[in-house]
């Protein structure tokens, strides 16, 4: 792998089939302790689901790639902030039709709902005008070698030229990734701790944090 060989695009109808298996994990990747906790063992199986229909949380629609040959080396997730909510519905109204399928059962759905409920936190108000970078990841033998640093700054790109005025993303405090988005110009604009998810989960705090553009 060469600087010029890493390609950044987004997710073609061929790479949505091809790499769905490796989506999840990356998914998992940017917040175990949270992702581990609300969805449990159902993780894989929702991240199959949405990255298969336009719209929803974790639809291949929305992610851009980065690629050599064919090849993962990471991950961007982002969209119009508001429509984190819209998303999320919609990835909620797949519920039904998956139960019907028996690829997961009615109390996996009432627990995931219950513990989402609880870490609703997580994910705090999303403004207008702001792209939400839902989530950035490079599998781990792939760390450190600048691929982060490119799908973010395409992200950015991308975001000033559609003229969003903010990116803002969410990351757990004890994520290294911390010092990785300063180092690249974002800022901390608060920091929420839940009490009982800290005592009873070992949560640690979550930063939201920003780049004007």
């Amino acid at each position: 792998m060469t600087a010029k060989s890493i390609q950044i695009s987004k997710a073609s109808p061929d790479d949505a089939v091809r790499l769905a298996p490796l989506i999840a994990g990356l998914i998992r990747a940017t917040g175990p302790v949270s992702y581990d906790y609300q969805f449990g063992g159902l993780l894989e199986r929702a991240v199959a689901a949405s990255w298969n229909t336009p719209d929803t949380l974790f639809a291949a629609s929305a992610a851009t790639l980065a690629t050599d040959g064919d090849e993962l080396l990471g991950m961007e997730l982002g969209f119009a902030g508001p429509n984190f909510y819209l998303f999320k519905n919609n990835l909620v109204a797949l519920a039904g039709d998956l139960v019907a399928q028996g690829v997961v059962s009615l109390e996996e759905l009432q627990g995931l709902a219950e513990r989402a409920e609880q870490a609703s936190y997580l994910n705090a108000h999303v403004p207008e005008g702001v792209y939400y970078l839902h989530a950035l990841s490079t599998p781990e033998r792939h760390r450190g070698k600048g691929i982060g640093r490119k799908l973010l700054r395409a992200a950015i790109a991308r975001a000033r030229a559609d003229g969003y005025r903010e990116l803002q993303l969410d990351v757990l405090a004890d994520n290294p990734a911390v010092g990785f988005y300063q180092a690249n110009g974002l800022r901390i604009l608060s920091e929420t701790r839940s009490p009982d998810l800290s005592r009873d989960h070992g949560f640690p705090s979550e930063y939201r944090m920003a780049v004007t553009l």
